[in-house]
């Protein structure tokens, strides 16, 4: 029986061994393959609650940056207010002095340079702080992961008071007397009596914003950080440094020299809309006589280039009524003066309704999605260097 059992497994020993190495192959493999597996889970589980916290470490960050744009954005108005004030002018032009004349030309460059540095220290403001406090929350974010303190509350505070060197120091001053420079080249031909539209405001504005941009040295798009920060960092602090260095290297990025100047164009927009507002506020206090001329005016804009029966058509509509295209009013820049200043003769006040013109500036770079995408970008690449 022995033997007979031993011929067999001596016969048969090949398929045993093959028989053998398979079952004990499969074995392992499934073995192997559930190890691979529950790593794998777990590898997933790990890099969820780190999306997770990451996400929320984010979107607390963006809530803190959303706060304190907002707290230094008052501040940044008040400092525009009192680097572009029209109270001296207004105060002398109520006294009807023989120099009326140029004192409403003073008041033409100084309201159109305020509202011109609003819309610039508005965006280059939002854009900043974007930066700062989401590379500083990815700095932050690495120190919770690895159970590090490099960034400390001394560290935090000093990186952050960076930024005061564009309110409280030379920033503002720097970019509105720029900014005037640049306002009386392109104003300097234009009369005090000269007809304006909104579409001719518009082209003015462009102007202004092309004139602005023009100079490579001291544009506030692509120079921005020569507003915003010092021109060296006063602290000794090695990552202090590095911190201060990778900030100059984002504000100069072509990422936030894009969001600039779209934001500034879309600033101007805004500008435009509210001045249309205005405008149209304007007209409806207007005596019956004026607004009756303002409607023959608008039918001579209408004429050019319609036909006699169109134009008869128009005419006998606003003989109907006395509702008038906004877009088509002419107003004599000496009117539309008071409009800009009053415009942006208040600093940020989210308790007015409706909002002055430095609020709406402030309030929509906030939540542009070009600026909060730029944050979003550095949060990430910081966060996970």
């Amino acid at each position: 029986m022995l033997s007979r059992l031993q011929d067999f497994l001596s016969r048969h020993r090949r398929k045993f061994i093959v028989t053998g190495v398979l079952v004990g192959g499969t074995i392992f493999a499934a073995r192997y393959a559930q190890r691979r597996f529950v790593e794998f889970q777990e590898k997933q589980a790990r890099e969820f609650f780190e999306r997770t916290r990451r996400t929320t470490h984010f979107e607390s960050t963006e809530k803190t940056c959303n706060q304190v744009i907002l707290g230094m954005g008052e501040e940044m108005c008040q400092a525009v207010l009192r680097e572009c004030s029209t109270d001296e002018l207004l105060e002398q032009l109520r006294q009807n002095p023989k120099n009326k004349l140029e004192l409403w030309e003073d008041m033409k460059i100084v309201a159109f340079t305020r509202l011109a540095t609003y819309v610039y220290a508005s965006s280059m403001l939002v854009i900043a702080l974007r930066v700062q406090l989401n590379l500083l929350g990815g700095y932050i974010y690495r120190d919770i992961m690895t159970e590090q303190k490099q960034v400390t509350d001394e560290l935090k505070q000093q990186y952050l008071s960076l930024i005061r060197h564009f309110i409280t120091e030379s920033g503002i001053r720097d970019l509105a007397r720029y900014i005037r420079t640049q306002v009386i080249a392109v104003t300097k031909t234009m009369p005090l009596s000269q007809q304006l539209s909104l579409s001719d405001l518009e082209q003015l504005f462009w102007s202004l914003q092309m004139a602005i941009n023009a100079d490579t040295r001291r544009d506030p798009n692509s120079r921005m950080s020569k507003y915003l920060l010092p021109s060296q960092n006063p602290s000794h602090s090695p990552l202090l440094q590095k911190m201060f260095n990778e900030t100059l290297d984002l504000l100069e990025s072509e990422d936030a020299v894009g969001v600039c100047s779209h934001n500034v164009s879309r600033g101007f927009v805004l500008a435009c809309d509210a001045i249309a507002e205005s405008m149209g506020e304007t007209l409806q206090h207007l005596p019956h006589a004026q607004v009756q001329t303002q409607q023959e005016q608008n039918v001579k804009f209408n004429q050019a280039g319609s036909s006699a029966a169109g134009t008869s058509k128009s005419q006998s509509g606003l003989e109907n009524n006395n509702l008038l295209n906004i877009n088509r009013v002419l107003l004599a820049l000496a009117k539309l003066i008071p409009i800009i200043s009053g415009l942006t003769s208040r600093g940020f006040d989210t308790t007015s309704r409706p909002h002055n013109l430095p609020t709406q500036l402030l309030t929509f770079y906030v939540v542009a999605e070009k600026t909060k995408t730029l944050g979003a970008n550095v949060y990430e690449s910081f966060s996970s260097a």
